[in-house]
């Protein structure tokens, strides 16, 4: 039982993680759009 409730943590845990790394990517992504446009436009100019 030991074994089992600490590899549930684990999992929790590396579920939280990547949790918040998919939320700061898409934070990141949707931030960073507009700038990649901007930089495609400035190139084609």
């Amino acid at each position: 039982m030991k074994g089992e409730s600490a590899m549930d943590r684990v999992g929790a845990v590396a579920i939280a993680i990547a949790a918040v790394i998919g939320g700061v990517l898409t934070v990141v992504g949707v931030r960073s759009i507009p700038d990649i446009r901007r930089y495609f436009r400035i190139r084609n100019m």
